[in-house]
């Protein structure tokens, strides 16, 4: 099923490729299927520091789905044009991660030592006003994922979803609250600035 050893389509490629571009949500199900196993091998092989492979892989069908409904992606060689994807998600992860800001433990370990209760709570609460500025979906998904050690495809039940939308989910989610961190963390320093200036 899929490509050949070529790497060329095969008939049924090319008929599940139209039906996906026509808007055919059960062809996204068989895409999925036939060339998942296939992606997750292919992101295991590569450097992927912290990131998880699920979430990868959830990535890559999701792109992938946005290109072909947006008249654009695969028309053919779909395998690699996958694997171009998985390249281009964790290369774009993997530079997020080291410009997202450290946590407060490995915050800690650069801080004065007297400084340290002072530091660790105020980025516990910077962060906290972060997560709540957060949808609930996403607060939940989280929770359940980052505190409480869950994998999301084991909370797709729960949360009524595939466990592939829960996977790309719980990367929004996560992806949200770095943004919201950012935000809060720059609105802080404005106003530290400004107490400084008036003092």
């Amino acid at each position: 099923m899929g490509e050949d050893v070529a790497g060329g389509l095969q008939p049924d490629d090319r008929v599940l490729l139209a039906r996906l571009r026509a808007g055919d949500d059960l062809a996204y199900g068989d895409l999925y299927r036939r060339y998942a196993p296939a992606v997750r091998r292919f992101a295991l092989s590569m450097p992927r520091p912290g990131i998880d492979v699920d979430d990868v892989v959830a990535e890559v069908f999701l792109r992938t789905l946005r290109a072909v409904r947006g008249g654009c992606g695969p028309r053919d060689a779909i395998r690699t044009y996958l694997f171009t994807v998985v390249r281009r998600v964790l290369g774009e992860w993997a530079a997020a991660r080291r410009d997202e800001p450290m946590n407060a433990d490995e915050l800690g370990e650069h801080a004065p030592r007297q400084r340290d209760h002072q530091f660790v709570q105020a980025e516990g609460e910077l962060l906290a006003r972060a997560f709540h500025r957060l949808p609930a979906r996403w607060r939940e998904v989280l929770w359940r994922t980052e505190v409480e050690g869950h994998r999301p495809a084991s909370l797709a039940d729960q949360l009524g979803l595939t466990p592939n939308a829960t996977a790309v989910l719980a990367h929004r989610a996560r992806r949200g609250l770095r943004e919201a961190y950012e935000e809060a963390a720059e609105v802080s320093g404005r106003r530290a600035a400004g107490c400084s200036r008036r003092g």
